[in-house]
């Protein structure tokens, strides 16, 4: 930060003029500083996927150490297995890439699949989900998960640890989390309340919520009234919030009503959170928690374009039946995007089980069966996954 760089080349001894001119200029850049970030940050969503996959990728090779730091993680307790292992400090205070091993809950043994992406891909994935169903640090909203404020796990650090690993699975190659609200993404880019932009819908509670939109859709004094009412229990603990509300400052009332219920109540949590996912540095990369605009179904095309086949060489009876695999395999994909599975296995008999399977089957689910993420990661797939061939003579396509 340029803020830093000119406090430690500061003079020792100084003017007192000289050190209040400076004084002023050091605050002067620190806020062109955080004005910047916010800037950077928000525009950093204007730019193409092709463009944030560069982003990522240099910024990824920047700060991720040599080495490589050993998770076990168990898929039946993915969460409790996850925090343990983000919570120890020598394991915080590293940078290298993560080396996932899954434990075998069936066979009570240790899986012997190499990470070479996949495996801590799928990791993400699963952590992610995790994250935001399993930790009690969350709590849904219309417009997206909020944090809900835990006392223990603001005395534990939990937020803290959350933004770390969020910070990872965006270095590292995972999905985007993108699971907030956007008030919660306001916030943390900013910093500052005030540049929050909250609804009734941004609330948690859902009591809460809905007696605040009655306020919002009263039209009339007496209907103001009845629905200011229903807020008595908790809106006298708030000092600022008009004590009389009219129809001319309920828009006030709404406002700052639903600024202390989402963010000042668990600013502490925010903040916790916010420290985090600097684990990694670069804050504009904390945009990537609020893609959720971008979260179309996948295509078969698209699953198509990142399973690149690798072929024999042109010319050889090899590559002939490879070449039909892959029409084939893109047959199947059609299929999927389609819903046609069903129809394109005629007549064969499946069981209840299957039938479930092939109703629900996804492009997405292909994706992460062959790469272990269910989304193509903003950073991109590092290595990118390829399909190969296995030659059996003995069969025929």
């Amino acid at each position: 930060m340029i803020s830093n760089i000119s406090c430690l080349l500061s003079p020792i001894f100084l003017e007192e003029d000289e050190a209040l001119e400076e004084a002023i200029q050091r605050s002067l850049l620190e806020e062109s500083d955080r004005q910047s970030e916010v800037h950077i940050s928000r525009s950093f969503k204007k730019l193409s996927k092709e463009e944030i996959e560069g982003l990522l990728r240099a910024h990824s090779e920047k700060v991720i150490t040599p080495g490589t730091r050993q998770l076990h993680i168990s898929r039946a307790n993915v969460w409790s297995t996850a925090l343990r292992q983000f919570k120890r400090p020598k394991f915080a205070e590293s940078c290298e890439m993560l080396y996932v091993t899954f434990a075998s809950d069936e066979h009570d043994t240790e899986e012997d699949a190499a990470d070479l992406g996949g495996p801590r891909r799928e990791f993400f994935r699963l952590l992610v989900k995790a994250i935001f169903q399993d930790s009690g640090a969350f709590e849904a909203t219309p417009n997206g998960c909020t944090l809900k404020f835990n006392i223990l796990h603001l005395q534990n650090g939990v937020y803290r640890t959350i933004g770390r690993m969020l910070s990872t699975i965006i270095v590292q190659g995972g999905e985007a989390p993108a699971f907030f609200s956007p008030h919660v993404v306001d916030y943390i880019v900013s910093g500052d309340i005030l540049q929050v932009h909250l609804t009734p819908d941004d609330i948690g509670d859902p009591e809460l919520r809905e007696n605040l939109k009655k306020v919002v859709n009263a039209t009339t004094q007496h209907d103001l009234e009845k629905a200011v009412s229903c807020c008595d229990s908790w809106r006298y603990q708030v000092e600022g919030l008009p004590l009389t509300v009219t129809m001319a400052n309920k828009d006030l009332f709404v406002k700052n009503a639903a600024l202390y219920l989402a963010v000042l109540q668990r600013q502490s949590c925010f903040d916790q959170l916010t420290d985090g996912l600097s684990y990694y540095g670069n804050p504009s990369l904390r945009v990537l928690l609020d893609l959720s605009g971008e979260d179309k179904d996948l295509t078969a095309s698209l699953i198509a374009g990142v399973l690149r086949p690798s072929y024999s060489v042109l010319g050889s009876n090899r590559r002939v039946r490879e070449e039909l695999m892959v029409v084939k395999f893109q047959e199947f994909l059609q299929c999927v995007e389609n819903k046609e599975l069903r129809d394109a296995l005629g007549e064969r008999t499946l069981t209840k089980d299957e039938e479930a399977f092939v109703k629900a089957l996804r492009p997405g689910h292909i994706l992460a069966f062959a790469t272990g993420s269910s989304k193509v990661p903003a950073i991109g797939f590092q290595p990118a996954p390829k399909i190969t061939f296995i030659h059996d003579e003995s069969k025929h396509l």
